[in-house]
């Protein structure tokens, strides 16, 4: 491994916030030998189930199939984004990013210095298999090809089958059936660092009629708008309290019975299923709005690095992005791949999740109006009752 120092950089912002940053490197000569090359990754979009799948499965295939040793760490976006601006010409301390969609967009609006690697179909030829569509933009912000997509959330109605035996097929019935559940409805806050709770609230609000087309500036201020909000609110009084803080809060709702239903990442919960972290009875089905792509998971390389350096990287982001390590993580993450691998993949995983087409086709929508993210962000627990 490369030798790290732990380094503490009071940054002082605008909210008077200090933060404490990664690791710095300080050489990228691997230990292993010159032979042996080095790819430092920062994670900033992984929960415990992908952490682990990093350290278990991808860092010793790496290893096997390409011979480059992967310096591994999990890090928050703002840090990332400030420790980026830090740096001196020629001297990274990292070299490749797998990033959430908003702190992509964060450092991109930001001016961070990402290099441009898609399309590179010379040097990634597995960029051909990706969805151009996705590619274009993440919430709402002109991505211009400084990533690539690894994976693509996917958030779903997740239940227990003992408790639920005939789920709500739509949010309109999930709304009208609420009495059915209440107090054992679950939500991630809107204001907690996973992005659940404002996906949920994002995925009602447009199937009450919501057009995130349009200018939040004008939105906010339509009869539908307020009228979904009302919706919500009424909603919300169904919703197991308090509302999970994150994660790992909402699962253990679930393992002590306050918690039925929610909608939010398929992988992640039935991952966590299979981990003994949640009910063994834990399914996923679509409702008639999906949010697709909430928190998709980007390969991206900071642009002040060496070439021979790059070259690695793009080596091991071809290698990400090939359909054996793709259909891998399906079959064992129930994470939809960011490529076309999917279709390879065998009919036994559509037993536990749904098709890619079915949750991503007419049901699935994206989170592209950036500045409703953000309001539901800030307000979105003051229409919780």
């Amino acid at each position: 491994m490369a030798n790290h120092i732990r380094q503490r950089v009071a940054l002082g912002v605008a909210s008077g916030l200090t933060l404490t940053l990664l690791p710095a490197l300080v050489s990228q000569a691997p230990a292993l030998g010159a032979s042996s090359p080095t790819v430092t990754v920062v994670d900033t979009v992984s929960g415990p189930n992908f952490q682990a799948f990093w350290k278990t499965k991808l860092i010793p295939e790496i290893k096997k199939h390409l011979g480059i040793n992967v310096s591994y760490t999990v890090g928050s976006g703002p840090e990332v984004q400030l420790q980026m601006k830090a740096w001196k010409p020629g001297h990274p301390e990292f070299s490749l990013l797998f990033l959430k969609g908003l702190d992509l967009t964060n450092m991109i609006r930001s001016g961070n210095k990402l290099q441009t690697i898609y399309p590179d179909f010379r040097q990634i030829p597995n960029e051909r298999m990706e969805p151009v569509s996705f590619l274009k933009s993440d919430n709402g912000v002109p991505v211009d090809g400084k990533g690539a997509i690894f994976w693509r959330a996917q958030f779903d109605l997740v239940y227990n089958a003992q408790k639920i035996k005939n789920p709500p097929h739509t949010w309109q019935e999930f709304y009208a059936r609420r009495h059915e559940y209440c107090g054992h409805i679950g939500m991630i806050r809107t204001d907690a660092s996973s992005g659940g709770g404002r996906a949920f609230m994002y995925s009602f609000l447009q199937a009450f009629g919501v057009n995130f087309n349009q200018p939040f500036s004008k939105l906010e201020h339509t009869a539908v708008w307020k009228s979904a909000l009302a919706k919500f609110t009424r909603f919300s009084k169904c919703f197991a309290q308090p509302v999970a803080s994150s994660p790992p809060v909402m699962f253990h709702q679930f393992n002590t019975g306050q918690v039925w239903l929610t909608d939010y990442a398929q992988d992640y919960s039935l991952w966590s299923a299979s981990q003994g972290q949640l009910p063994p009875y834990t399914r996923a089905a679509p409702l008639n709005v999906n949010v697709v792509g909430s928190s998709n998971a980007w390969l991206v390389v900071p642009a002040v690095d060496t070439a021979q350096q790059k070259a690695t990287d793009y080596r091991l982001i071809n290698y990400l992005l090939s359909p054996a390590v793709q259909l891998q993580m399906l079959e064992t993450m129930y994470e939809y791949p960011g490529t076309s691998a999917w279709t390879k993949a065998p009919a036994w995983i559509w037993k536990k999740i749904p098709p890619v087409n079915v949750a991503e086709g007419k049901h699935g929508i994206r989170m592209t109006n950036l500045p409703a993210i953000t309001y539901i962000e800030e307000k979105g627990m003051s229409f919780i009752q």
